[in-house]
Protein backbone atom coordinates (compact mmCIF):
# COMPACT_ATOMS: atom_id res chain seq x y z
CA UNK A 1 0.00 0.00 0.00
CA UNK A 2 3.11 2.50 0.38
CA UNK A 3 4.28 1.64 -2.60
CA UNK A 4 1.31 2.60 -4.21
CA UNK A 5 1.14 6.01 -2.51
CA UNK A 6 4.65 6.68 -3.46
CA UNK A 7 4.32 6.02 -7.34
CA UNK A 8 0.78 8.42 -7.09
CA UNK A 9 2.26 11.01 -5.03
CA UNK A 10 5.58 10.80 -7.71
CA UNK A 11 3.33 10.79 -10.98
CA UNK A 12 0.85 13.76 -8.95
CA UNK A 13 4.40 15.65 -8.91
CA UNK A 14 5.36 14.96 -12.13
CA UNK A 15 2.35 16.31 -13.86
CA UNK A 16 2.59 19.34 -11.96
CA UNK A 17 5.63 19.94 -13.33
CA UNK A 18 3.71 20.32 -16.31
CA UNK A 19 1.53 23.13 -15.37
CA UNK A 20 1.70 27.10 -16.74
CA UNK A 21 2.76 28.25 -14.09
CA UNK A 22 2.74 32.24 -15.53
CA UNK A 23 -0.53 33.14 -13.69
CA UNK A 24 1.38 32.73 -10.24
CA UNK A 25 4.15 34.60 -11.26
CA UNK A 26 2.31 37.96 -12.83
CA UNK A 27 -1.09 39.24 -12.48
CA UNK A 28 -3.66 38.15 -14.92
CA UNK A 29 -4.54 41.38 -16.14
CA UNK A 30 -1.05 41.31 -17.57
CA UNK A 31 -1.87 39.09 -19.73
CA UNK A 32 -4.26 41.52 -22.13
CA UNK A 33 -0.73 43.94 -22.40
CA UNK A 34 1.39 40.92 -23.11
CA UNK A 35 -1.53 39.00 -25.89
CA UNK A 36 -1.76 42.60 -26.96
CA UNK A 37 2.24 43.05 -27.23
CA UNK A 38 2.88 40.00 -29.45
CA UNK A 39 -0.29 40.42 -32.05
CA UNK A 40 0.89 43.87 -32.59
CA UNK A 41 4.44 43.73 -32.51
CA UNK A 42 7.59 41.90 -34.01
CA UNK A 43 9.96 39.95 -31.91
CA UNK A 44 12.94 42.55 -30.56
CA UNK A 45 16.34 42.31 -29.63
CA UNK A 46 16.70 42.55 -26.39
CA UNK A 47 13.31 40.92 -25.96
CA UNK A 48 10.47 42.06 -24.10
CA UNK A 49 9.94 41.45 -20.54
CA UNK A 50 8.13 42.12 -17.72
CA UNK A 51 10.23 42.42 -14.14
CA UNK A 52 8.56 42.30 -11.16
CA UNK A 53 10.45 44.66 -8.23
CA UNK A 54 9.49 45.89 -4.80
CA UNK A 55 8.96 49.08 -4.74
CA UNK A 56 7.71 51.05 -1.84
CA UNK A 57 6.54 47.99 -0.24
CA UNK A 58 4.64 47.06 -2.38
CA UNK A 59 5.26 44.60 -5.78
CA UNK A 60 5.02 46.18 -9.33
CA UNK A 61 5.67 45.24 -12.37
CA UNK A 62 8.12 46.89 -14.97
CA UNK A 63 7.25 46.68 -18.70
CA UNK A 64 9.96 46.43 -21.02
CA UNK A 65 8.59 46.16 -24.46
CA UNK A 66 10.62 48.60 -26.04
CA UNK A 67 14.06 47.89 -28.21
CA UNK A 68 15.50 51.66 -28.67
CA UNK A 69 17.35 54.11 -26.21
CA UNK A 70 13.93 56.43 -26.00
CA UNK A 71 11.86 54.35 -24.89
CA UNK A 72 9.74 54.50 -21.79
CA UNK A 73 9.01 51.33 -19.79
CA UNK A 74 5.54 51.29 -17.75
CA UNK A 75 5.63 50.21 -14.24
CA UNK A 76 2.24 48.60 -12.66
CA UNK A 77 0.74 48.14 -9.77
CA UNK A 78 -0.16 44.65 -8.51
CA UNK A 79 -3.86 45.73 -10.08
CA UNK A 80 -2.49 46.99 -13.77
CA UNK A 81 -2.94 49.93 -12.47
CA UNK A 82 -0.14 53.04 -14.45
CA UNK A 83 2.34 54.36 -11.58
CA UNK A 84 4.96 55.83 -13.37
CA UNK A 85 7.45 55.42 -16.28
CA UNK A 86 11.38 54.68 -16.35
CA UNK A 87 13.64 55.68 -18.89
CA UNK A 88 12.60 57.93 -21.75
CA UNK A 89 13.88 60.52 -23.54
CA UNK A 90 15.19 62.10 -20.16
CA UNK A 91 17.17 59.41 -19.28
CA UNK A 92 17.63 58.65 -15.81
CA UNK A 93 15.35 61.12 -14.28
CA UNK A 94 12.31 59.31 -14.14
CA UNK A 95 9.09 59.51 -13.56
CA UNK A 96 9.36 57.13 -10.47
CA UNK A 97 10.55 58.65 -7.32
CA UNK A 98 13.01 56.56 -5.09
CA UNK A 99 13.34 54.43 -7.85
CA UNK A 100 17.06 53.73 -7.13
CA UNK A 101 15.63 52.10 -3.89
CA UNK A 102 13.53 49.50 -5.39
CA UNK A 103 14.69 45.65 -5.08
CA UNK A 104 14.36 43.74 -8.34
CA UNK A 105 12.69 40.16 -7.55
CA UNK A 106 12.40 38.48 -10.60
CA UNK A 107 11.87 38.75 -14.37
CA UNK A 108 8.07 37.33 -14.83
CA UNK A 109 7.98 37.34 -18.97
CA UNK A 110 10.06 37.06 -21.53
CA UNK A 111 9.13 36.96 -25.51
CA UNK A 112 9.85 33.70 -26.59
CA UNK A 113 9.59 34.59 -29.96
Amino acid sequence: MKKIILVISILLSLTNCNKDDNNDKYPSCLEPLINNFIENFDSQTPRANIEKYLYEGNEVYVLNFQNFPDGQSSVVSLECGSLCALGGLDGAENDCLNWESAKYIETVWTDNR
